[in-house]
């Protein structure tokens, strides 16, 4: 049966005999965020007739993370969630969409969609590790994190965010086996086998990572999406700012026109203890300038990033008090000029208790635009980790 030698695999990961000698560790989270959003004027675009200026929503997620330790080296580590969302206005980013394309088995699970109420659970992370003298070795779904970029992460292929989604706290796990082979301190080779539905859509991927005059340099290359990449990333120092780049080029010898190069640079700055700041421009070979050809579907699966040429962004956060941080950004797309600013405060009540106020604003996007599918929003947030 397909996908059953996977399937009994991920089994494996679960039933693995216990010596007596294991310990276990717990922890995660809670997590609300009642949301008020402004209707778009792409309501319409999204078959959404409601006659409200507001639409109120209230996302719920309680995640558990649990560890079993076989020894200092050997462990299974699971983080499974349950959403309960209330919305009166269609949210593809929000609701999510289940299984994601880096993703084997179908772990998700809804349990009630009706009367704008929505309840599901599903397994994000369930891996084994181990760890060996020379290396390491992880099975299952996992996080596999590529890139320096604090937006955008062009090597990233595995578990990509998209920055408008301030709802998303982890990235999504891809089921892969992965080994990553110690040469030196800062110096290390990981290759990745990241399983899908169908054998032949399997991605792999390698990654080369060292330190070279300061800066941390690595070079990946691999066959992902039915097509050849190749790439790196840099990040060190330049005088006193962090400086970081990365950047990825997709070969299909197949579609010669679907070849794109896609990369990014950053640069921030501690200006005080208090005040840090960050700029960072994205070129997405993969988008276009055409805004009539933009790829919204993709965009809305989550399979994607952006849909347009060229970006900047700007972020700051201030620490006013120990316990407070206000913190402001802007996003633009420089070839339709649409874009977000996003602004909002953390106060964090207790060591494992955060409170959050903030919005994001979509200002003047004109019709098809990429930011005008997206709806203004203020939120307050609460999150208690245990």
């Amino acid at each position: 049966m397909k996908n059953m030698k996977l399937k009994i695999l991920f089994m494996l990961i679960i039933i693995i005999p216990v010596s007596g000698q294991e310990t276990f560790d717990f922890s995660g989270y809670i997590y609300d965020v009642p949301t008020f959003y402004m209707k778009p004027a792409s309501a319409d675009f999204f078959g959404f007739e409601g006659n409200e200026d507001i639409y109120p929503m209230n996302l719920t997620r309680l995640r558990i993370r649990p560890t079993l330790n076989f020894s200092e080296n050997s462990r299974i580590t699971m983080q499974y969630e349950a959403d309960l969302l209330y919305s009166k206005f269609p949210m593809p980013l929000v609701e999510g969409t289940g299984m994601t394309n880096r993703q084997s088995i179908d772990l998700h699970w809804r349990l009630y969609n009706k009367n704008n109420l929505t309840a599901q659970h599903f397994i994000d992370v369930l891996y084994y590790k181990h760890i060996f003298d020379f290396g390491e070795i992880v099975f299952g779904r996992q996080v596999i994190s590529w890139g320096v970029g604090r937006i955008w992460q062009p090597t990233d292929l595995f578990n990509p965010i998209n920055p408008a989604n301030f709802s998303k706290l982890e990235k999504d796990g891809a089921d892969a086996l992965s080994a990553k082979f110690f040469i030196s301190d800062f110096t290390d080779l990981e290759m990745v086998c990241n399983f899908r539905e169908n054998i032949k859509d399997y991605n792999y991927g390698a990654r080369f990572r060292t330190n070279f005059s300061e800066y941390d340099v690595s070079v990946m290359t691999g066959y992902f999406d039915r097509k050849i990449i190749v790439g790196g990333d840099f990040a060190g120092n330049f005088f006193n700012a962090g400086l970081r780049g990365e950047g990825i080029f997709s070969y299909n010898s197949d579609s010669p026109d679907s070849n794109y190069v896609r990369a990014i640079l950053g640069l921030d700055y501690q200006f005080t203890s208090e005040l840090y700041a960050l700029v960072e421009y994205q070129f997405n070979g993969r988008g276009t300038a055409c805004k009539e050809c933009y790829d919204i579907d993709r965009l809305m699966r989550g399979e994607i990033q952006n849909v347009g040429l060229n970006y900047i962004t700007v972020q700051s956060n201030y620490l006013i008090h120990p316990l407070v941080t206000i913190n402001a950004g802007v996003m633009i797309n420089l070839n339709d000029l649409s874009g977000y600013l996003n602004a909002g405060v953390t106060y964090s009540i207790l060591e494992s208790l955060n409170l959050s106020l903030g919005g994001m604003y979509f200002p003047g996007s004109e019709k098809k635009d990429e930011f005008w599918y997206y709806p203004s929003a203020v939120y307050i947030s609460g999150q208690w980790f245990y």
